[in-house]
């Protein structure tokens, strides 16, 4: 019998969320089969059996949050007796023994893991240690990305890397060894610093008097601090030992903010120094101040400080650019690309924004432009449903669905993502303004589940925050069309009045649709974005 645990994906996770179990009890599965989905706070997965067997009883329900290390199901595997479980691919990777080294103790040849969502393949994003580093137990190691998401791969025991034997950049199958980590006897390994609870910044009360100093916690698990991942980047770049600082998440966990709060306050940055496992090849980065008036930020920053326009710059083609690159690519030479502009006049939209807004802030929900956008997509897509879909090409069949999807386009520190929103169709406002907000502040932070990454049927992007007139966007393959949203400016317009024309200040706004023209004529599109500019131009129109 294996009494399966919560695996520690090595990113100092401390807890789970139990969201669905895929098998119920009594169920026989074979190895490697899924058996539940559990979400922590860098990504949902599906934990794998760790072998053929029985699962006789699951011991926590769907929504429960569990520590890392707990026991969640029991698998009769037919040995009749309790063993520890196989390490579980998306948590605990695969390590072998390669022959005792001349040192003593025994090398691991270590394995990329298979996460148990399907995933053949993993990019070698970044290695986060050199050869011959001397490493702790659960500390990252390398940097790989899946179609999936991006995650560190941490060490399976305390050890010396000896061999890398992938390069940054390659893609490797599941499987494949990708380091070797010498273990045991002979190998010189510091212990973790104690983890000494330091005075959190101090901050100034109301009276402009220095408030208390609250203590900071420092949570730890098997002598590493528990930190969400964006924190253990954060604080590699600066230089942040983890150790000295303090936790506001739930349990003692440090987040990003506490690293950047405890930089900022002077705390023990090392100053040139990467923290210990990180590569020494870029120096760390101060956070950027709070922005300063003109004349102070001229005062500040010398001319010579400012860096040239035309210093070289070499940045590897990997990780989310290299994986949107191959798709825009794939999409420009598959679909057949059609563009079509249409120009509105969104002075109405503007106004009833305004209005909108005002009654989300009474909901504490930001309604923009774009759910007026998605409901009149949504809206017009049941009107010319050729637009509404993709391609099966393996059954040959234009697929035209029963529900609007949409994909939305979000810029991410990380790059290009598209969550998708479903039942568009269904939703009201106030709904889609919240339900937007949560998927796209979400996919910024890497916290975005794989599920919301897929599914879209027609697919919206938006720069008119940015700026550009007008541009011709790449389908989001293989959906069948994608529609580009732009500024909205303001100029001189000719409005029709019961006195006759009148020029009169009014807000502009243009829309491209960029239609697969294998799939749809572009007079369908014209037609699309016509009805678009009959709703936008008049929103009351939008419940027709």
């Amino acid at each position: 019998m294996i009494e399966f645990k919560l695996p520690d994906i090595g990113e100092g996770i401390a807890e789970g969320e139990i969201v669905q179990w895929l098998v119920a009890e009594g169920t026989v599965v074979e190895e490697h089969q899924p058996i539940v989905e559990v979400m922590t706070d860098k990504a949902t997965v599906e934990v794998p059996a760790p072998a053929a067997g029985t699962v006789t009883k699951q011991l926590v329900a769907e929504g429960d949050t569990v520590p890392v290390g707990d026991v969640i199901f029991h698998l009769d595997d037919g040995a009749g007796a309790a063993a520890a479980p196989a390490p579980a691919a998306a948590a605990a990777p695969a390590a072998s023994p390669a022959g005792a080294p001349a040192g003593g103790g025994e090398t691991l040849e270590f394995k990329l893991p298979d996460i148990g969502e399907g995933i053949a393949e993993g990019e070698i994003v970044q290695w986060l240690v050199e050869e011959g580093a001397v490493v702790e137990e659960h500390q990252p190691i390398v940097e790989v990305m899946t179609d999936k998401a991006t995650v560190e791969v941490p060490a399976p025991a305390a050890g010396t890397i000896t061999k890398r034997l992938v390069e940054e950049g390659a893609t490797v199958p599941v499987g494949s060894v990708i380091f070797h980590l010498q273990t045991g006897a002979g190998v010189a390994v510091s212990a973790a610093a104690p983890a000494a609870a330091v005075a959190a910044p101090t901050a100034a009360t109301g009276n402009g008097q220095a408030a208390a100093p609250q203590p900071a916690r420092i949570s730890t698990a098997d002598g590493k601090v528990l930190a969400v991942p964006s924190a253990r980047r954060v604080a590699r770049e600066l230089g942040v030992d983890l150790t000295q600082v303090g936790g506001t998440g739930r349990g003692g966990v440090v987040r990003r903010a506490d690293v950047e709060a405890f930089a900022r306050s002077g705390g023990s940055i090392s100053a040139g120094a990467p923290a210990q496992g990180a590569l020494s090849a870029a120096p760390p980065q101060p956070i950027a101040a709070p922005p300063q008036p003109a004349a102070a930020a001229r005062d500040a920053a010398p001319l010579e400080a400012i860096p040239s326009l035309f210093d070289e710059q070499r940045i590897p083609y990997r990780g989310i650019r290299r994986k949107t690159g191959e798709a825009m690519t794939r999409s420009k030479h598959t679909a057949a690309h059609f563009t079509v502009v249409e120009e509105i006049d969104v002075t109405e939209l503007v106004a009833a924004r305004t209005r909108a807004k005002a009654i989300g802030k009474k909901h504490g929900v930001n309604v923009t432009y774009m759910p007026f956008i998605m409901k009149a997509v949504a809206n017009g897509l049941a009107r010319y449903r050729s637009l509404n879909g993709h391609l099966d090409e393996e059954a040959g069949e234009i697929v035209l669905p029963n529900e609007v999807n949409l994909g939305i386009a979000t810029d991410t520190p990380n790059g290009l993502m598209v969550p998708v929103i479903r039942n568009v169709e269904r939703k009201g406002m106030l709904h889609l303004a919240a339900e937007l907000a949560d998927v796209a502040g979400r996919t910024r932070t890497g916290k975005v589940k794989p599920d919301e990454l897929r599914g879209s049927t027609f697919t919206i992007t938006n720069a008119g925050n940015i700026g550009g007139t007008f541009a011709t966007p790449i389908i989001n393959f293989p959906d069948i069309a994608i529609l580009g949203v732009h500024r909205i400016v303001k100029r001189p317009g000719i409005v029709e009045t019961p006195d006759g024309d009148e020029i009169a200040v009014r807000h502009y706004m243009n829309l491209s649709c960029s239609v697969d023209h294998r799939l749809a004529d572009g007079a369908d599109a014209a037609r699309f974005l016509a009805w678009m500019r009959v709703l936008l131009e008049d929103p009351g129109l939008l419940g027709l």
